[in-house]
């Protein structure tokens, strides 16, 4: 790891982009940013790449767009895969900017994002953290999804969560994890208040530093406050889930790897986060609620018998005293596997507005 260095009071914001083998979708995602870098002044903005040690063609696709780029583009390259949350940490620490954008290496900016978000991080707000929407795409941007919106607001709205009733209010109008900031792309942060939470290592290596390190900041023991802004920020890319990211699981189902992690992790973030043991109760019902169910009907389509004898077992620890987990998760066990395929295959297309093959409705 790099020493922590003091911000540049004249940098902005960081745009930092941790990327592993993701050459082509890098390219785009750094495009996005330099089709929008010239709308805005050039030293209140900088962008960080650090590459994972990538095997792919990474290393020329950024030689090429460090061409004549503005702002110029600071490259690093590790000598070995440190894992995404160190690789997060490390830009962190080199970046100088008073704001820090972790930008998915898979996703676009937003059209006009670029220039609203300097403005807010100019005015007079000034909070820890910002919280913004985003729209999707799968695979292409040329095959855009409905929009399904992260929070239950229809204007901006700053919280100050050292009042406890904010962050009752807070819970109580918002029922999707996103909105708990998991989705790195559509967070924007003081990189100071980053480098001030406490026990990182604790969660180095479970892919989802980030997430405790912004729960951390908003509601652990300095609660910090955070502006939510009804705009789009990027465009996010579906279906480039890929086991790469999980090289130490490569005997595992990846769906099955992505259901431990979102179980697993989710309980010990929110156990670290939380004093009050209520909001972990809460975040358990987000988990079943959203990501959890989706990845557990993954892994009953592709994990065979391992649903049964594993994965199920796994999920009875965790949530039998959680109604939705009688709800959503037990009557798995009685669905086929090819009815499960027409219904996530007909939930993708109607529900996500995924335009897709009869082959990629059914999940081949």
């Amino acid at each position: 790891m790099t020493g922590t260095k003091q911000g540049n009071n004249s940098v902005l914001l960081s745009i930092c982009i941790p990327t592993y083998n993701r050459a082509e979708p890098l390219k785009e995602a750094v495009e996005s940013v330099l089709a929008q870098a010239a709308e805005v002044r050039a030293e209140e903005l900088e962008i960080i790449i650090s590459d994972n040690a990538s095997t792919d063609e990474t290393d020329a696709v950024v030689n090429k767009l460090q061409k004549n780029a503005k702002p110029a583009i600071k490259y690093y390259k590790n000598e070995k895969n440190v894992g995404m949350d160190n690789n997060c940490q490390l830009l962190i620490e080199r970046a100088c900017g008073r704001y820090v954008w972790l930008l998915g290496s898979d996703d676009l900016l937003a059209a006009g994002s670029l220039k609203s978000v300097l403005r807010e991080l100019a005015g007079p707000d000034q909070v820890d953290l910002y919280l913004g929407e985003k729209e999707d795409f799968y695979l292409t941007p040329d095959r855009p999804m409905r929009k399904q919106k992260v929070m239950a607001l229809e204007k901006a709205e700053v919280f100050d969560f050292s009042r406890k009733e904010t962050i009752d209010r807070y819970f109580k109008a918002n029922k999707k994890l996103i909105a708990y900031c998991n989705f790195i792309s559509i967070v924007i942060f003081k990189r100071e208040r980053w480098l001030r939470v406490k026990n990182k290592q604790l969660f180095v290596g479970t892919f989802y530093l980030h997430l405790y390190v912004f729960q951390s900041l908003l509601w652990g023991s300095e609660p910090g406050t955070m502006k939510y802004l009804p705009v789009p920020l990027v465009r996010r890319r579906w279906g480039t889930d890929g086991a790469h990211e999980f090289e130490q699981y490569k005997s595992l189902p990846f769906a099955e790897v992505r259901l431990r992690q979102d179980v697993l992790i989710y309980r010990q973030i929110a156990a670290a986060v939380f004093a009050d043991r209520k909001y972990v109760r809460l975040i358990d019902g987000m988990v079943i609620r959203n990501d959890g169910f989706s990845w557990a009907v993954r892994t009953k389509i592709e994990g065979g018998w391992r649903f049964y004898f594993v994965v199920f077992p796994l999920l009875w620890g965790y949530y039998w005293d959680q109604p939705l987990f009688w709800l959503k998760i037990v009557p798995l066990l009685f669905i086929p596997n090819f009815m499960l395929r027409i219904m996530r295959g007909l939930y993708r297309q109607t529900v996500k507005g995924e335009l897709l093959s009869a082959r990629e409705m059914l999940g081949y």
